[in-house]
C-alpha cells in the first residue's frame, strides 16, 4: 500500500464509518479541508469506497493502530518493505506527506543525514507557498546538492528560504562547541526552532553504515565504546538506550545540535527510518517520547509490535 493509499482509506473511514466530519479529520491528521475533500473523491474514483469501506484495502490499519497505541504516537505509515531501495520508498512517502501538509508560511526544522536529505530532495511544493527550512545542528555539508538531485525543488523553489547553522557537527573540544553555540547567528537559528510548524528528522543506529561514521566523525572502536554503554541509536547525534533515556556522553558536548529533549515540546516531529537494522534505534526513539509521526516500511512495523 503506497502513503497515499493509506491515507485515503484513513480519511474514508474516519468520515464514513467513524462520522467525523472533514474539518475534524483535516485537524487530526494535519490537512487542509480541500485536501481532505480532494482524498475523499479520490477514494470514490478508485472504488476504496463503494456502498462501504473495502476491507481488503485496509489490512495495515490493525497494525498502524497496534503501533500508535504501544507506542502512544499521533500517527504512523508504512511502506511495502523492499529489500533493495527502503530508503527511496520511505522517503518518497515522507516527501508526499510533508507535501500534503505544507500551507503558507510553513516552517519545517530538519535535522540530518541520508532519509532527512532524499526527503528533502524529493520535496516538489507548490511556488505559491513559502516554506522556510531550518536546521536543527551543524553540518552544512548534509543539505548541500549531489550531482543526482541538483535539479531538485528543494534547492531551486524561490519561495524556500533556508536558515542553516553555519558550523560543524563536531567539534574538538565543548568549549569551543559552546563558544559557536554562544555566536549570534547560532542563537538566531535556535531561537526559530521552536516556532515551526513541523520537524522532520531521520534515526541513527549504531553501524558502520550509520552518518556520523560514514563521516569520519566516530571510529568504530568509539561505535564499540557506545554499545557497551548501552547505546542503541542517535537522534540529532545524541545516544539513547533501549527505553529513550539519553546517555551523559562527553562527546555530547561537543556537538552543535538541537538537544532532543526539546522536540518533545515540538507539535508535529516526523520521523523517517526504516530497514530492520533500524529496529531496536526506531523503538527506543518511540520509548523515549521524541516522535508524533512515524514514516517506516511494513516489515519494521510488524517487527516493532
Amino acid at each position: 500500500m503506497t502513503y497515499e493509499n493509506d491515507l485515503i482509506v484513513k480519511i474514508a473511514w474516519k468520515y464514513y464509518n467513524q462520522g467525523q466530519t472533514q474539518s475534524e479529520i483535516g485537524k487530526q491528521l494535519g490537512l487542509s479541508r480541500m485536501k481532505v475533500i480532494k482524498y475523499l473523491e479520490k477514494a470514490k474514483s478508485t472504488n476504496v469506497i463503494q456502498f462501504k469501506i473495502n476491507l481488503e484495502k485496509m489490512a495495515n490499519l490493525e497494525l498502524q493502530n497496534k503501533l500508535k497505541e504501544k507506542y502512544g504516537i499521533k500517527d504512523v505509515y508504512f511502506v511495502p518493505s523492499n529489500s533493495g531501495n527502503t530508503v527511496e520508498s520511505i522517503t518518497k512517502a515522507a516527501a508526499q506527506y510533508i507535501e500534503d501538509r505544507v500551507t503558507s508560511d510553513t516552517m519545517i526544522n530538519i535535522g540530518y543525514g541520508e532519509a532527512v536529505s532524499k526527503t528533502l530532495a524529493q520535496l516538489s511544493v507548490s511556488t505559491k507557498y513559502k516554506v522556510t527550512f531550518v536546521s536543527l545542528s551543524g553540518g552544512v555539508k548534509f543539505y548541500m546538492p549531489t550531482a543526482i538531485d541538483t535539479a531538485s525543488d528543494y534547492y531551486t523553489n524561490p519561495n524556500y528560504t533556508h536558515y542553516i547553522m553555519p558550523s560543524p557537527l563536531m567539534v574538538s573540544s565543548a568549549s569551543l562547541a559552546e563558544q559557536i553555540r554562544q555566536e549570534n547567528t547560532i542563537q538566531t537559528i535556535s531561537k526559530m526552532i521552536p516556532y515551526s510548524t513541523m520537524t522532520l528528522i531521520g534515526i541513527g543506529a549504531l553501524s558502520e553504515k550509520a552518518t556520523l561514521f560514514k563521516e569520519g566523525l566516530l571510529s568504530l572502536n568509539d561505535m564499540e565504546i557506545l554499545k557497551s554503554k548501552g547505546a542503541i541509536g542517535d537522534l540529532l547525534s545524541q545516544f539513547y538506550d533501549s527505553e529513550g533515556n539519553v546517555l551523559d556522553l562527553s562527546l555530547h558536548k561537543q556537538l552543535i545540535s538541537t538537544e532532543i529533549q526539546l522536540l518533545k515540546s515540538l507539535e508535529h516531529v516526523v520521523a523517517v527510518a526504516g530497514g530492520l537494522e533500524k529496529k531496536e534505534a526506531i523503538a527506543g526513539a518511540l520509548h523515549g517520547g521524541y516522535i508524533d509521526v512515524l514514516i517506516t516500511d511494513e516489515q519494521v512495523a510488524e517487527s516493532l509490535v
